[in-house]
């Protein structure tokens, strides 16, 4: 069964095409959670990365997401965005209900709580940015950034010519630039 039949499948909300679903982009799922952890430097036990995963999939079942999803073929790249953003949404939560976390004084040679704050606004800053891309350029900087896919790769998997890859990845970069300029970030 291809991606579109297994897609068309699971919006008629048919259980045993939501087990295939889950059976088959689990290990993605996972992975994406566990890379965007990784590159947060946030540690989370086991019993938190799975309540991250089931509300991957309890957002893509209830929201009837998949409906929302032009292309078959762009799915890995958009579970994993999803995954990631559910991810951040997590750690942002998190933060949230650590406020009664008093930091240390400001002479303290930990400046960590400070600098998860700002990381923390760059990070809001950043998905703003992102959110005013089209699913195309998402999904293709989704792979290039945060699942570390060379242009090559990416091309491949959405069968696309990597000059066109390229382009597209070169262009979106300088837009995110661009906008998180205007916004007062450089560098």
């Amino acid at each position: 069964m291809n991606e579109s039949e297994l897609i068309a499948w699971c919006l008629r909300k048919e259980k045993e095409a939501w087990d295939t679903f889950v059976q088959q982009y689990s290990r993605l799922i996972y992975w994406a959670i566990r890379k965007r952890l990784a590159r947060s430097g946030y540690a989370c036990d086991e019993d938190e990365v799975g309540s991250i995963f089931q509300d991957v999939f309890v957002s893509i079942l209830e929201g009837d997401r998949l409906a929302q999803l032009k292309d078959a073929k762009f799915l890995p790249g958009w579970l994993s965005m999803i995954a990631c953003n559910k991810t951040v949404d997590f750690m942002r939560e998190r933060i949230r209900q650590d406020s009664h976390f008093v930091p240390e004084p400001a002479d303290a040679k930990d400046n960590s709580f400070e600098e998860e704050l700002c990381r923390s606004d760059l990070m809001n800053i950043l998905d703003a940015v992102i959110e005013g891309l089209t699913d195309r350029e998402r999904i293709m900087i989704s792979l290039n950034l945060l699942e570390e896919r060379t242009h090559q790769e990416i091309a491949q998997m959405l069968g696309m010519p990597l000059n066109t890859v390229s382009t597209i990845i070169a262009r979106t970069k300088e837009k995110i630039r661009d906008e998180l300029e205007k916004k007062g970030i450089t560098g």
